[in-house]
């Protein structure tokens, strides 16, 4: 079943104060805090003028990331069509407390709410989950940010159909950072993502791939697009091959500006969750 909500969190606390990927690294304190509000107001625009019901959780003081809500949860339904979630174990110690305040978001929502056990370390929810909502696929990232272990247990809660990937790359530490998935038969790659074997798996599911430029990739996110309902697809603005290969594909792009949050390493897809 596709969600039909988008949740975001507005960026009254957004900053870059610690070292938590290579983007962070040059841009600790560079954060223009008047443009970045200005850019997520845009992208909740765009979302909902597709359709979709914005949803907000509130921000929390001193989490500076918060308004990246792809990380924290993975909400599901079961066979019964009731609302789940699995809650994240962030790596950055700096992360860890926004676990509680989406815990309480679900609660208030009715969900029923799964937590991993003690020998799953690390795992960032929709980050490394990228889910084929109408083939029911759900494809996992892990090597840096996700335990792989962690979609053993995925895989006996939820009803998704799993399929797992292994990415070598640092720069590119979750899954939605070189993977997004357009419709059912599209989907964009970052080759240089991927292990050999995790990127000829990926070939194998989707007859029309769109191999992202490496530079225009790490410069605009291409990778970290969005294409909510299987027609428009959300990206930060600036392409060049991205752009041509969207409309090449038959896709509409609407191009939107992040820059701000690409200085953390996030651009669309990492400030939404798709919500039941």
């Amino acid at each position: 079943m596709l969600p039909q909500k988008i949740l975001m969190c507005k960026p009254e606390y957004f900053d870059v104060t610690y070292y938590g990927n290579e983007f962070m690294k040059d841009n600790i304190g560079k954060v223009n805090k008047a443009e970045s509000m200005k850019q997520w107001y845009d992208l909740k625009e765009i979302y909902e003028s597709l359709g979709f019901e914005v949803s907000l959780i509130p921000p929390a003081e001193g989490l500076v990331d918060m308004v990246f809500t792809a990380n924290q949860s993975l909400p599901f339904t079961d066979a019964s069509g009731n609302k789940n979630v699995i809650l994240s174990k962030m790596k950055n110690e700096q992360r860890q407390s926004e676990v509680k305040h989406f815990r309480k978001f679900y609660e208030n929502l009715g969900y029923k709410i799964h937590e991993l056990p003690d020998d799953v370390k690390y795992f960032e929810s929709m980050g490394d989950c990228v889910i084929d909502f109408e083939r029911n696929i759900l494809f996992g990232g892990y090597g840096f940010r996700t335990d792989e272990k962690t979609y053993d247990y995925i895989v006996n809660l939820t009803n998704f159909n799993v399929v797992k990937l292994k990415l070598i790359n640092p720069f590119l530490y979750h899954l939605d950072t070189c993977f997004s998935v357009l419709n059912k038969d599209s989907a964009v790659i970052a080759e240089d993502a991927f292990e050999a074997q995790s990127l000829e798996c990926i070939k194998s599911y989707f007859p029309d791939i769109i191999k992202a430029d490496a530079q225009e990739n790490l410069k605009n996110f291409v990778c970290n697009c969005h294409c909510p309902d299987g027609k428009n697809v959300i990206v930060q603005k600036g392409s060049v091959k991205f752009k041509e290969d969207i409309k090449n594909s038959g896709f509409s792009l609407i191009e939107t500006e992040t820059a701000e949050f690409i200085k953390s390493g996030g651009s669309v897809f990492c400030m939404k969750l798709m919500l039941y």
